[in-house]
Protein backbone atom coordinates (compact mmCIF):
# COMPACT_ATOMS: atom_id res chain seq x y z
CA UNK A 1 0.00 0.00 0.00
CA UNK A 2 2.85 2.42 0.80
CA UNK A 3 4.16 2.50 -2.82
CA UNK A 4 0.65 3.39 -4.04
CA UNK A 5 0.43 6.22 -1.51
CA UNK A 6 3.77 7.65 -2.61
CA UNK A 7 3.00 7.23 -6.30
CA UNK A 8 -0.25 9.22 -6.27
CA UNK A 9 0.17 11.78 -3.45
CA UNK A 10 1.02 15.39 -4.33
CA UNK A 11 0.70 18.87 -2.87
CA UNK A 12 -1.70 21.50 -4.16
CA UNK A 13 0.22 24.72 -3.68
CA UNK A 14 -1.28 27.69 -1.85
CA UNK A 15 1.51 29.08 0.36
CA UNK A 16 4.48 27.23 -1.17
CA UNK A 17 5.87 26.21 2.23
CA UNK A 18 6.78 22.65 1.21
CA UNK A 19 10.33 21.55 0.51
CA UNK A 20 11.49 21.58 -3.11
CA UNK A 21 13.80 18.63 -2.61
CA UNK A 22 11.85 16.14 -0.49
CA UNK A 23 8.12 16.73 -0.99
CA UNK A 24 5.78 15.57 -3.80
CA UNK A 25 4.94 18.96 -5.31
CA UNK A 26 5.71 18.16 -8.99
CA UNK A 27 5.58 15.07 -11.20
CA UNK A 28 9.33 14.42 -11.19
CA UNK A 29 10.00 15.23 -7.54
CA UNK A 30 11.57 11.81 -6.89
CA UNK A 31 14.31 12.51 -9.45
CA UNK A 32 14.46 16.30 -9.13
CA UNK A 33 18.20 16.24 -8.39
CA UNK A 34 18.84 14.61 -11.78
CA UNK A 35 17.45 17.72 -13.53
CA UNK A 36 19.36 20.24 -11.42
CA UNK A 37 21.72 22.59 -13.25
CA UNK A 38 24.85 23.17 -11.09
CA UNK A 39 25.29 26.80 -10.13
CA UNK A 40 28.49 28.80 -9.49
CA UNK A 41 30.19 28.57 -6.12
CA UNK A 42 28.48 30.65 -3.46
CA UNK A 43 25.02 30.35 -5.02
CA UNK A 44 22.29 29.81 -2.40
CA UNK A 45 19.83 27.21 -3.65
CA UNK A 46 16.15 27.76 -2.83
CA UNK A 47 14.69 25.43 -0.22
CA UNK A 48 10.92 26.00 -0.35
CA UNK A 49 8.63 26.07 -3.37
CA UNK A 50 7.72 29.70 -2.69
CA UNK A 51 11.37 30.58 -3.26
CA UNK A 52 10.70 29.79 -6.93
CA UNK A 53 7.96 32.46 -7.08
CA UNK A 54 8.23 36.11 -7.94
CA UNK A 55 8.81 38.10 -4.71
CA UNK A 56 5.50 38.83 -3.02
CA UNK A 57 3.46 37.14 -5.79
CA UNK A 58 1.92 33.75 -6.49
CA UNK A 59 3.59 33.55 -9.90
CA UNK A 60 6.50 31.42 -11.03
CA UNK A 61 9.89 33.07 -11.48
CA UNK A 62 10.47 31.70 -14.97
CA UNK A 63 14.01 33.03 -15.27
CA UNK A 64 15.11 31.38 -12.01
CA UNK A 65 13.38 28.08 -12.83
CA UNK A 66 14.89 27.76 -16.31
CA UNK A 67 18.32 28.55 -14.90
CA UNK A 68 17.99 25.92 -12.14
CA UNK A 69 16.30 22.96 -13.85
CA UNK A 70 16.68 21.15 -17.15
CA UNK A 71 13.81 20.19 -19.44
CA UNK A 72 11.19 18.77 -19.20
CA UNK A 73 11.06 19.57 -15.47
CA UNK A 74 11.36 23.35 -15.92
CA UNK A 75 8.31 23.47 -18.20
CA UNK A 76 6.35 21.19 -15.89
CA UNK A 77 7.03 23.50 -12.94
CA UNK A 78 5.83 26.71 -14.61
CA UNK A 79 2.60 24.92 -15.63
CA UNK A 80 1.74 23.90 -12.05
CA UNK A 81 -1.32 25.74 -10.73
CA UNK A 82 -0.93 27.94 -7.66
CA UNK A 83 -4.20 28.26 -5.74
CA UNK A 84 -5.08 31.75 -4.56
CA UNK A 85 -5.99 30.79 -1.01
CA UNK A 86 -4.75 31.42 2.53
CA UNK A 87 -4.87 27.79 3.67
CA UNK A 88 -1.69 25.79 4.07
CA UNK A 89 -0.48 23.69 1.14
CA UNK A 90 -2.86 20.76 0.77
CA UNK A 91 -1.57 17.20 0.57
CA UNK A 92 -3.80 15.61 -2.04
CA UNK A 93 -4.54 11.99 -3.00
CA UNK A 94 -6.39 12.17 -6.33
CA UNK A 95 -7.69 8.59 -6.19
CA UNK A 96 -10.33 9.79 -3.70
CA UNK A 97 -12.98 12.36 -4.81
CA UNK A 98 -12.16 14.74 -1.98
CA UNK A 99 -8.41 14.19 -2.29
CA UNK A 100 -8.09 12.70 1.20
CA UNK A 101 -6.49 9.29 1.66
CA UNK A 102 -8.90 7.71 4.13
CA UNK A 103 -8.95 4.07 5.20
CA UNK A 104 -12.09 3.63 3.09
CA UNK A 105 -10.44 4.97 -0.06
CA UNK A 106 -7.31 2.88 0.56
CA UNK A 107 -9.45 -0.21 1.09
CA UNK A 108 -11.22 0.36 -2.24
CA UNK A 109 -7.87 0.71 -3.98
CA UNK A 110 -6.61 -2.54 -2.45
CA UNK A 111 -9.85 -4.27 -3.41
CA UNK A 112 -9.47 -3.12 -7.02
CA UNK A 113 -5.89 -4.37 -7.02
CA UNK A 114 -7.00 -7.77 -5.72
CA UNK A 115 -9.67 -8.03 -8.43
CA UNK A 116 -7.17 -7.00 -11.10
CA UNK A 117 -4.45 -9.33 -9.80
CA UNK A 118 -6.28 -12.20 -8.06
CA UNK A 119 -4.39 -14.35 -5.62
CA UNK A 120 -3.52 -17.88 -6.66
CA UNK A 121 -4.84 -19.37 -3.43
CA UNK A 122 -8.30 -18.32 -2.32
CA UNK A 123 -9.00 -17.58 1.33
CA UNK A 124 -11.37 -20.05 2.93
CA UNK A 125 -13.51 -17.81 5.16
CA UNK A 126 -16.39 -19.62 6.91
CA UNK A 127 -19.83 -18.43 5.88
CA UNK A 128 -20.91 -17.86 9.48
CA UNK A 129 -17.87 -15.60 10.01
CA UNK A 130 -18.72 -13.58 6.88
CA UNK A 131 -22.28 -13.13 8.08
CA UNK A 132 -21.10 -12.18 11.57
CA UNK A 133 -18.66 -9.58 10.22
CA UNK A 134 -21.42 -8.01 8.10
CA UNK A 135 -23.68 -7.89 11.14
CA UNK A 136 -21.00 -6.11 13.17
CA UNK A 137 -20.25 -3.60 10.42
CA UNK A 138 -23.95 -2.67 10.16
CA UNK A 139 -24.27 -2.02 13.90
CA UNK A 140 -25.25 1.62 14.46
CA UNK A 141 -24.64 1.44 18.20
CA UNK A 142 -20.90 0.70 17.96
CA UNK A 143 -18.26 3.39 17.76
CA UNK A 144 -16.06 3.20 14.63
CA UNK A 145 -12.97 2.36 16.68
CA UNK A 146 -14.81 -0.54 18.34
CA UNK A 147 -16.02 -1.81 14.95
CA UNK A 148 -12.46 -1.71 13.63
CA UNK A 149 -11.22 -3.54 16.70
CA UNK A 150 -13.88 -6.25 16.30
CA UNK A 151 -13.09 -6.64 12.60
CA UNK A 152 -9.36 -7.02 13.26
CA UNK A 153 -9.91 -9.48 16.08
CA UNK A 154 -12.25 -11.72 14.08
CA UNK A 155 -9.98 -11.48 11.02
CA UNK A 156 -7.02 -12.65 13.15
CA UNK A 157 -5.20 -9.39 12.62
CA UNK A 158 -5.02 -8.25 16.24
CA UNK A 159 -1.35 -7.99 17.37
CA UNK A 160 -1.51 -10.28 20.39
CA UNK A 161 1.74 -11.47 21.93
CA UNK A 162 1.87 -14.77 20.03
CA UNK A 163 0.96 -13.19 16.69
CA UNK A 164 3.22 -10.13 16.89
CA UNK A 165 6.05 -12.13 18.46
CA UNK A 166 6.44 -14.17 15.29
CA UNK A 167 7.76 -11.09 13.49
CA UNK A 168 10.30 -9.84 16.01
CA UNK A 169 12.42 -11.36 18.76
CA UNK A 170 11.98 -8.14 20.72
CA UNK A 171 8.23 -8.71 21.18
CA UNK A 172 7.32 -11.03 24.04
CA UNK A 173 4.80 -13.74 23.19
CA UNK A 174 3.70 -14.04 26.81
CA UNK A 175 0.99 -12.13 28.64
CA UNK A 176 2.26 -8.98 30.38
CA UNK A 177 0.17 -9.80 33.47
CA UNK A 178 0.51 -13.53 34.04
CA UNK A 179 3.42 -14.55 31.74
CA UNK A 180 1.39 -17.23 29.91
CA UNK A 181 1.25 -17.40 26.11
CA UNK A 182 -1.05 -14.65 24.89
CA UNK A 183 -3.57 -15.41 22.15
CA UNK A 184 -7.09 -13.97 21.79
CA UNK A 185 -8.68 -16.56 24.08
CA UNK A 186 -6.15 -15.93 26.83
CA UNK A 187 -6.17 -12.14 26.52
CA UNK A 188 -9.95 -11.69 26.62
CA UNK A 189 -11.21 -14.69 28.63
CA UNK A 190 -8.53 -16.83 30.34
CA UNK A 191 -6.14 -14.31 31.88
CA UNK A 192 -6.76 -13.75 35.60
CA UNK A 193 -7.44 -10.07 34.91
CA UNK A 194 -10.03 -10.86 32.20
CA UNK A 195 -11.67 -13.57 34.33
CA UNK A 196 -12.06 -11.14 37.22
CA UNK A 197 -13.53 -8.50 34.89
CA UNK A 198 -16.13 -10.91 33.43
CA UNK A 199 -17.05 -12.21 36.88
CA UNK A 200 -17.88 -8.73 38.17
CA UNK A 201 -21.22 -6.95 37.73
CA UNK A 202 -23.22 -6.98 35.54
CA UNK A 203 -21.85 -10.09 33.80
CA UNK A 204 -21.20 -12.55 36.67
CA UNK A 205 -19.71 -15.02 34.17
CA UNK A 206 -17.12 -17.75 34.48
CA UNK A 207 -15.24 -16.85 31.30
CA UNK A 208 -13.00 -19.96 31.57
CA UNK A 209 -16.16 -22.11 31.27
CA UNK A 210 -17.61 -19.89 28.54
CA UNK A 211 -14.75 -20.65 26.13
CA UNK A 212 -14.92 -24.43 26.53
CA UNK A 213 -15.86 -26.27 23.36
CA UNK A 214 -14.98 -23.36 21.05
CA UNK A 215 -12.01 -23.42 18.68
CA UNK A 216 -12.58 -20.01 17.07
CA UNK A 217 -13.34 -16.57 18.44
CA UNK A 218 -16.30 -15.94 16.14
CA UNK A 219 -18.06 -19.18 17.14
CA UNK A 220 -17.57 -18.24 20.81
CA UNK A 221 -18.97 -14.73 20.33
CA UNK A 222 -21.93 -15.95 18.26
CA UNK A 223 -22.77 -18.39 21.06
CA UNK A 224 -22.20 -15.68 23.68
CA UNK A 225 -24.57 -13.23 21.99
CA UNK A 226 -27.31 -15.83 21.62
CA UNK A 227 -27.13 -17.51 25.04
CA UNK A 228 -29.84 -15.30 26.53
CA UNK A 229 -27.74 -13.31 29.00
CA UNK A 230 -29.65 -10.08 29.79
CA UNK A 231 -26.56 -7.93 29.17
CA UNK A 232 -25.06 -9.84 26.23
CA UNK A 233 -25.76 -7.53 23.28
CA UNK A 234 -23.13 -7.07 20.59
CA UNK A 235 -22.65 -3.49 21.72
CA UNK A 236 -21.95 -4.47 25.34
CA UNK A 237 -19.76 -7.46 24.44
CA UNK A 238 -17.46 -5.61 22.02
CA UNK A 239 -17.27 -2.45 24.13
CA UNK A 240 -16.22 -4.59 27.09
CA UNK A 241 -13.62 -6.48 25.04
CA UNK A 242 -12.26 -3.24 23.58
CA UNK A 243 -11.77 -1.90 27.12
CA UNK A 244 -9.89 -5.08 28.09
CA UNK A 245 -7.68 -4.59 25.03
CA UNK A 246 -7.03 -0.95 25.94
CA UNK A 247 -6.24 -1.79 29.55
CA UNK A 248 -3.77 -4.42 28.34
CA UNK A 249 -2.04 -1.90 26.03
CA UNK A 250 -1.94 0.78 28.73
CA UNK A 251 -0.29 -1.68 31.10
CA UNK A 252 2.14 -3.05 28.48
CA UNK A 253 3.29 0.19 26.86
CA UNK A 254 2.61 2.93 29.42
CA UNK A 255 2.77 1.00 32.71
CA UNK A 256 -0.70 2.19 33.69
CA UNK A 257 -2.25 -0.19 36.19
CA UNK A 258 -6.00 -0.69 36.32
CA UNK A 259 -8.42 -2.90 38.29
CA UNK A 260 -10.86 -5.37 36.71
CA UNK A 261 -13.93 -3.46 37.95
CA UNK A 262 -12.75 -0.40 35.98
CA UNK A 263 -13.38 -2.24 32.71
CA UNK A 264 -17.14 -2.01 33.25
CA UNK A 265 -16.86 1.72 34.04
CA UNK A 266 -14.86 2.32 30.84
CA UNK A 267 -17.32 0.28 28.75
CA UNK A 268 -20.25 2.29 30.13
CA UNK A 269 -18.48 5.52 29.18
CA UNK A 270 -18.24 4.26 25.59
CA UNK A 271 -22.01 3.85 25.53
CA UNK A 272 -22.40 7.36 26.90
CA UNK A 273 -20.10 8.80 24.21
CA UNK A 274 -22.21 7.19 21.51
CA UNK A 275 -25.43 8.52 23.04
CA UNK A 276 -23.96 12.03 23.22
CA UNK A 277 -23.12 11.86 19.52
CA UNK A 278 -26.49 10.47 18.39
CA UNK A 279 -29.10 11.99 20.71
CA UNK A 280 -28.31 15.70 20.22
CA UNK A 281 -28.61 15.43 16.43
CA UNK A 282 -31.81 13.39 16.82
CA UNK A 283 -33.29 15.97 19.16
CA UNK A 284 -32.35 18.82 16.82
CA UNK A 285 -33.93 17.04 13.85
CA UNK A 286 -37.15 16.35 15.76
CA UNK A 287 -37.23 19.95 17.00
CA UNK A 288 -36.74 21.27 13.48
CA UNK A 289 -39.49 18.97 12.22
CA UNK A 290 -41.93 20.17 14.90
CA UNK A 291 -41.28 23.87 14.30
CA UNK A 292 -42.43 25.56 11.10
CA UNK A 293 -39.72 27.18 8.99
CA UNK A 294 -40.53 30.87 8.80
CA UNK A 295 -37.39 31.72 6.83
CA UNK A 296 -38.10 32.20 3.10
CA UNK A 297 -34.60 31.13 2.09
CA UNK A 298 -32.90 27.81 2.85
CA UNK A 299 -29.40 27.57 4.22
CA UNK A 300 -26.72 28.59 1.73
CA UNK A 301 -25.60 25.73 -0.49
CA UNK A 302 -29.00 24.05 -0.37
CA UNK A 303 -31.72 23.92 -3.01
CA UNK A 304 -33.75 27.04 -3.73
CA UNK A 305 -37.19 26.15 -5.04
CA UNK A 306 -37.74 29.45 -6.87
CA UNK A 307 -35.42 32.30 -7.83
CA UNK A 308 -38.35 34.68 -7.20
CA UNK A 309 -37.49 34.44 -3.50
CA UNK A 310 -34.33 36.46 -4.19
CA UNK A 311 -34.77 40.22 -3.98
CA UNK A 312 -31.32 41.43 -5.02
CA UNK A 313 -28.97 40.70 -7.90
CA UNK A 314 -29.11 37.17 -9.29
CA UNK A 315 -26.28 35.48 -11.18
CA UNK A 316 -27.06 32.24 -13.01
CA UNK A 317 -24.21 30.11 -14.35
CA UNK A 318 -23.95 26.88 -16.31
CA UNK A 319 -21.46 25.01 -18.46
CA UNK A 320 -21.59 22.87 -21.59
CA UNK A 321 -19.40 19.85 -20.99
CA UNK A 322 -18.83 18.51 -24.46
CA UNK A 323 -15.97 17.91 -26.89
CA UNK A 324 -17.02 20.31 -29.66
CA UNK A 325 -14.63 22.81 -31.16
CA UNK A 326 -15.44 26.43 -30.41
CA UNK A 327 -15.30 28.75 -33.46
CA UNK A 328 -12.35 31.12 -33.33
CA UNK A 329 -9.92 28.53 -31.92
CA UNK A 330 -7.54 26.35 -33.86
CA UNK A 331 -8.65 23.00 -35.24
CA UNK A 332 -8.61 20.26 -32.61
CA UNK A 333 -8.62 22.61 -29.60
CA UNK A 334 -11.41 21.57 -27.24
CA UNK A 335 -13.22 24.07 -25.03
CA UNK A 336 -15.93 24.19 -22.37
CA UNK A 337 -18.95 26.37 -23.07
CA UNK A 338 -19.78 28.88 -20.29
CA UNK A 339 -23.08 30.73 -19.90
CA UNK A 340 -23.72 33.46 -17.33
CA UNK A 341 -27.00 35.34 -16.90
CA UNK A 342 -27.34 38.42 -14.67
CA UNK A 343 -30.66 39.80 -13.39
CA UNK A 344 -29.99 43.17 -11.77
CA UNK A 345 -32.72 45.22 -10.06
CA UNK A 346 -32.91 48.86 -11.12
CA UNK A 347 -34.98 51.90 -10.19
CA UNK A 348 -36.58 51.96 -13.65
CA UNK A 349 -36.68 48.33 -14.73
CA UNK A 350 -34.64 45.16 -14.37
CA UNK A 351 -31.34 45.06 -16.25
CA UNK A 352 -30.37 41.72 -17.79
CA UNK A 353 -26.91 40.72 -18.98
CA UNK A 354 -26.18 37.60 -21.00
CA UNK A 355 -22.60 36.41 -21.28
CA UNK A 356 -21.29 33.66 -23.52
CA UNK A 357 -17.74 32.50 -22.99
CA UNK A 358 -15.56 29.44 -23.24
CA UNK A 359 -12.94 27.88 -21.01
CA UNK A 360 -10.39 25.10 -21.22
CA UNK A 361 -11.58 21.53 -21.75
CA UNK A 362 -12.41 19.82 -18.46
CA UNK A 363 -12.22 16.18 -17.40
CA UNK A 364 -15.53 16.06 -15.51
CA UNK A 365 -18.88 17.92 -15.62
CA UNK A 366 -18.27 19.16 -12.06
CA UNK A 367 -15.06 20.88 -13.16
CA UNK A 368 -16.93 22.50 -16.04
CA UNK A 369 -19.62 23.79 -13.66
CA UNK A 370 -16.91 25.07 -11.30
CA UNK A 371 -15.12 27.09 -13.99
CA UNK A 372 -18.47 28.58 -15.02
CA UNK A 373 -19.14 29.67 -11.43
CA UNK A 374 -15.62 31.09 -11.13
CA UNK A 375 -16.14 33.03 -14.37
CA UNK A 376 -19.48 34.36 -13.08
CA UNK A 377 -17.80 35.53 -9.88
CA UNK A 378 -15.04 37.31 -11.80
CA UNK A 379 -17.63 39.03 -13.99
CA UNK A 380 -19.62 40.10 -10.91
CA UNK A 381 -16.45 41.54 -9.39
CA UNK A 382 -15.68 43.49 -12.57
CA UNK A 383 -19.22 44.88 -12.60
CA UNK A 384 -19.00 45.59 -8.84
CA UNK A 385 -22.31 43.88 -8.13
CA UNK A 386 -22.89 43.98 -4.36
CA UNK A 387 -24.68 41.19 -2.42
CA UNK A 388 -25.15 38.97 -5.48
CA UNK A 389 -26.85 35.58 -5.26
CA UNK A 390 -25.10 32.94 -7.35
CA UNK A 391 -27.32 30.16 -8.66
CA UNK A 392 -26.04 26.89 -10.12
CA UNK A 393 -27.74 23.61 -10.98
CA UNK A 394 -24.89 21.59 -9.41
CA UNK A 395 -25.79 20.83 -5.78
CA UNK A 396 -22.32 19.58 -4.82
CA UNK A 397 -20.72 22.73 -6.26
CA UNK A 398 -23.21 25.00 -4.48
CA UNK A 399 -22.46 23.29 -1.18
CA UNK A 400 -18.70 23.65 -1.59
CA UNK A 401 -18.87 27.26 -2.78
CA UNK A 402 -21.12 28.25 0.12
CA UNK A 403 -18.64 26.74 2.61
CA UNK A 404 -15.84 28.94 1.13
CA UNK A 405 -13.10 26.60 2.36
CA UNK A 406 -11.08 24.68 -0.22
CA UNK A 407 -9.28 22.68 2.49
CA UNK A 408 -12.50 21.17 3.82
CA UNK A 409 -12.90 17.41 3.35
CA UNK A 410 -16.12 17.92 1.37
CA UNK A 411 -14.33 19.90 -1.37
CA UNK A 412 -13.36 17.71 -4.35
CA UNK A 413 -9.63 18.12 -4.97
CA UNK A 414 -10.01 18.75 -8.72
CA UNK A 415 -12.11 21.95 -8.32
CA UNK A 416 -10.11 23.60 -5.54
CA UNK A 417 -8.51 26.04 -7.97
CA UNK A 418 -11.90 27.24 -9.26
CA UNK A 419 -13.42 27.40 -5.77
CA UNK A 420 -10.43 29.42 -4.53
CA UNK A 421 -10.92 31.81 -7.46
CA UNK A 422 -14.63 32.16 -6.62
CA UNK A 423 -13.88 32.90 -2.96
CA UNK A 424 -11.27 35.55 -3.77
CA UNK A 425 -13.32 37.22 -6.51
CA UNK A 426 -16.34 37.59 -4.20
CA UNK A 427 -14.49 38.43 -0.98
CA UNK A 428 -15.79 42.04 -1.04
CA UNK A 429 -19.22 41.37 -2.55
CA UNK A 430 -21.04 39.68 0.38
CA UNK A 431 -22.42 36.89 -1.86
CA UNK A 432 -24.89 34.04 -1.42
CA UNK A 433 -24.81 30.68 -3.21
CA UNK A 434 -27.76 28.34 -3.81
CA UNK A 435 -28.60 25.32 -5.90
CA UNK A 436 -31.51 25.51 -8.35
CA UNK A 437 -33.09 23.00 -10.68
CA UNK A 438 -32.11 22.75 -14.36
CA UNK A 439 -35.53 24.16 -15.30
CA UNK A 440 -34.80 27.41 -13.43
CA UNK A 441 -31.35 27.64 -15.02
CA UNK A 442 -32.55 27.41 -18.62
CA UNK A 443 -31.15 30.76 -19.83
CA UNK A 444 -27.59 30.11 -18.63
CA UNK A 445 -27.84 26.54 -19.92
CA UNK A 446 -28.79 27.70 -23.42
CA UNK A 447 -26.11 30.39 -23.42
CA UNK A 448 -23.44 27.81 -22.60
CA UNK A 449 -24.52 25.46 -25.40
CA UNK A 450 -24.94 28.22 -27.99
CA UNK A 451 -21.24 29.03 -27.69
CA UNK A 452 -20.58 26.18 -30.11
CA UNK A 453 -22.78 27.65 -32.86
CA UNK A 454 -21.59 31.25 -32.82
CA UNK A 455 -18.71 33.31 -34.19
CA UNK A 456 -15.51 33.84 -32.28
CA UNK A 457 -16.14 37.39 -31.02
CA UNK A 458 -15.94 39.04 -28.60
CA UNK A 459 -18.90 41.34 -29.21
CA UNK A 460 -20.44 43.76 -26.70
CA UNK A 461 -24.03 44.87 -27.39
CA UNK A 462 -26.40 47.00 -25.31
CA UNK A 463 -30.08 47.74 -25.90
CA UNK A 464 -31.01 48.63 -22.35
CA UNK A 465 -33.24 51.69 -21.96
CA UNK A 466 -31.35 52.42 -18.74
CA UNK A 467 -28.06 52.82 -20.62
CA UNK A 468 -26.87 55.07 -23.34
CA UNK A 469 -25.44 52.78 -26.01
CA UNK A 470 -22.26 54.82 -26.45
CA UNK A 471 -21.49 54.71 -22.73
CA UNK A 472 -22.89 51.39 -21.52
CA UNK A 473 -21.29 50.77 -18.07
CA UNK A 474 -21.37 46.99 -18.64
CA UNK A 475 -19.41 47.26 -21.86
CA UNK A 476 -16.98 49.71 -20.27
CA UNK A 477 -16.39 47.36 -17.31
CA UNK A 478 -15.85 44.22 -19.39
CA UNK A 479 -13.89 45.62 -22.31
CA UNK A 480 -10.62 44.66 -20.60
CA UNK A 481 -11.96 41.52 -18.90
CA UNK A 482 -9.10 39.14 -18.14
CA UNK A 483 -9.59 35.76 -16.50
CA UNK A 484 -7.03 33.02 -17.01
CA UNK A 485 -8.30 30.40 -19.46
CA UNK A 486 -11.61 32.21 -20.18
CA UNK A 487 -12.42 33.81 -23.52
CA UNK A 488 -15.47 36.08 -23.80
CA UNK A 489 -17.45 35.64 -27.03
CA UNK A 490 -20.57 37.74 -26.57
CA UNK A 491 -22.00 40.11 -23.95
CA UNK A 492 -25.54 41.36 -24.44
CA UNK A 493 -27.05 43.94 -22.07
CA UNK A 494 -30.78 44.67 -22.27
Amino acid sequence: MLPKLKEHAFYQLTQGNVSIWSMPWCNLWNSIHDFLIPQPSGFIYPSLVRDLWQPGQRQWNRQLIFSLFQQPLATQIINIDILDDDNADILCWPLAPNGICSSKAAYKLCLQDIHTNPRTASLDVPLDLKAFLKTIWKQKDLLPKVKTFAWRMLSKALPTGMRAGRFSIHILQNCCRCAQQEDEFHLFFLCDFARAAWFSAPWFLRSDILVQGHSSMHSLLIHFASMGHPYASLQNIFNFMWCIWKARNDFLFERKFSFPYQIKIAATSLNNILQEEILPSTNIQSLQASQPDNSPLPKQGNTLKSDLLINGAKVFSDAAFRTSRVPGFRQGQLRTGVGVYFCLPSSNREINIQVQASGPSMDTPLQAEAIALACAAQLAACLNIQTPTFLTDSLSLATVAAARNIAHSSTPWNIRKEVASFVNSTSNLNPQVFHISRNLNGVAHNLAHQVFQMAGGPTLNCSSHSHVTESCPVAASLVDFNFVGIQLHKVYCF
